[in-house]
């Protein structure tokens, strides 16, 4: 697909080969993530800013929306002859993408792994420890440290002190780079090189970087400060996914579509205004906070068919401590004014916050019953590295126990790296089944649950077995590789001190991103 900066392309042509990988499952749990119709939007980012820069030769693999096993998925990236192969993972990818990079190593020992992604980035020296198949980690926002790198590697030079990156030096230990400056003018950033993955019924688009909050569960990895595309560039990427690939839906991806409230409503203008929303379906993710009956009924113009909002939780307290600054009075103002203006819901909960009890779980349901979302979704608590959660879990804090740091746990439906103290695992679970089938049926929606348990079906299948086996552990019952645990206990495991610390070293970065993007916007200002 032709984008605004193909004649801006340079003209090094590197002959460095390519190939950015999202690894295979090892097993599907949860179907919209583990076998999505949708590709990997980080990689078609990534792919977009190397070639923009002057390196074409970029095949991506991406396992999940390809539906490849391991074998398949090192067969795409070997017939491509890369010197370089870059991964994606979230903490429960983290384990898959190692075992390609150590398969890789000893099939092309030269080959350069490059770890990107959430997980390395909320604990990159232990990753990096636990996992030495990996030769290069990148900490945050990818696109430049990346490029860096390829650019090092491309002129033959040692790969060190990358700004974002943790490396081993020509000692062979490892080292840290300075960290690296986030992306403020994301128009910069080319359109995502989608051009390059198979045509897909759903595309997730980012109109904007970051969130301003501070949730417990989340480490909030884009920072706390929305950095916006502008309107018509967002409009140009649109246009041409619609016109070259004919979606059935785009999904924004942003973490909190409508922050910028005059920005949302301009761009819903420019939607309805150029007839691409009723030529597709839409949804967004946003907050109770940044949405009104106004913003509701341009949603509706605009043809945007769901918009998902994280609730949480029903008790009052817990939102109180979670940081996400909701109560339950905007909740229910906001799903109000969504029905009034005729708008499908959708709605994100985590069973399990700090303290839970019996009680505060039941007024979880509660809530979830009276406001009746089109899409109800009900996770169980799981305590991501880089998170205050993880903190508490790794202290014993909050009424939680930390079960595991087996990162193949970290499933955020059916997982067994988190208990709680005082309701047992397989109590939360129930209470996590009894959530959707109360919201179904006291709200006499017999078809929907019909639906909803033939869309989910494998992932309810293994879900009902792993709790009538008794079994806590999440892959007990899974078939991995013959040659997986082996070749994935070479390095160090993380324990509950790396937790802790990965939390303040996260939480500092945090801060000193805030501070240095402020100074650089007034900076700016002041020209």
């Amino acid at each position: 697909m032709p984008t605004r900066n193909d004649s801006a392309v340079s003209e090094r042509h590197s002959d460095t080969r390519i190939v950015l990988v999202n690894p295979p499952v090892l097993a599907v749990f949860e179907p919209w993530y583990d076998t999505p119709d949708f590709g990997r939007t980080a990689l078609a980012c990534l792919a977009a800013y190397l070639r923009l820069h002057g390196y074409p030769n970029i095949k991506i693999v991406d396992a999940k929306f390809d539906r490849l096993s391991f074998e398949e998925c090192l067969r795409d990236i070997l017939a491509f002859e890369p010197d370089l192969v870059g991964y994606t993972a979230f903490t429960n990818e983290i384990k898959p993408a190692a075992y390609v990079a150590a398969r890789l190593k000893r099939l092309k020992p030269g080959i350069l792994n490059i770890i990107g992604g959430v997980h390395v980035t909320a604990i990159p020296l232990k990753t990096m420890q636990e996992f030495p198949m990996f030769d290069i980690g990148v900490i945050g926002e990818g696109e430049a440290t990346l490029l860096e790198v390829v650019e090092q590697y491309a002129a033959k030079q040692p790969v060190l002190n990358i700004p974002g990156t943790i490396y081993h030096d020509l000692d062979d230990q490892l080292q840290q780079g300075p960290a690296r400056e986030r992306i403020m003018d994301q128009d910069s950033l080319p359109i995502p090189a989608w051009d390059l993955m198979k045509p897909a019924n759903t595309y997730f688009v980012q109109t904007l970087r970051g969130c301003p909050f501070n949730c417990l569960f989340c480490m909030n990895p884009s920072g706390r400060i929305a950095r916006k595309r502008s309107i018509g560039l967002v409009m140009e990427e649109l246009r041409g996914i619609v016109d070259n690939y004919h979606p059935e839906r785009i999904s924004f991806g942003d973490e909190l579509f409508s922050v910028d409230v005059a920005r949302t409503h301009a761009l819903l203008d420019a939607l309805i205004e150029s007839g691409l929303g009723a030529r597709v379906k839409w949804d967004v993710q946003t907050h109770v906070r940044y949405v009104d009956a106004g913003m509701f009924r341009k949603f509706k113009l605009a043809n945007v068919d769901r918009v998902e909002m994280g609730i949480e939780t029903g008790d009052e307290q817990s939102l109180k401590k979670m940081g996400k600054g909701t109560n339950l009075q905007m909740i229910e103002d906001a799903y109000q004014a969504a029905r009034r203006e005729g708008v499908k819901i959708g709605t994100f909960f985590i069973l399990g916050q700090p303290d839970e009890t019996t009680a505060t779980i039941m007024k979880t349901i509660g809530l979830a019953v009276r406001i009746n979302p089109e899409l109800p979704m009900f996770g169980l608590m799981t305590p991501y590295p880089g998170t205050a959660i993880a903190e508490m879990a790794a202290k014993g804090e909050g009424g939680y126990k930390l079960l595991s740091t087996d990162w193949d746990e970290y499933n955020k439906q059916i997982g067994g790296a988190l208990a709680l103290q005082n309701i047992s695992r397989r109590k939360l679970e129930f209470y996590q089944s009894l959530a959707y089938l109360m919201v179904y049926l006291r709200n006499r929606r017999f078809r929907d649950l019909f639906r909803f348990l033939l869309t989910y079906r494998v992932g309810i299948y293994k879900f009902v077995r792993k709790v009538f086996s008794g079994k806590q552990n999440l892959m007990h019952a899974v078939k991995k590789p013959g040659d997986y645990d082996r070749l994935l206990s070479t390095g160090t495991s993380v324990d509950q001190a790396d937790m802790i610390e990965s939390y303040r070293a996260w939480s500092k970065y945090q801060k000193d991103s805030m501070v240095s993007l402020r100074h650089a916007t007034a900076a700016e200002s002041d020209i």
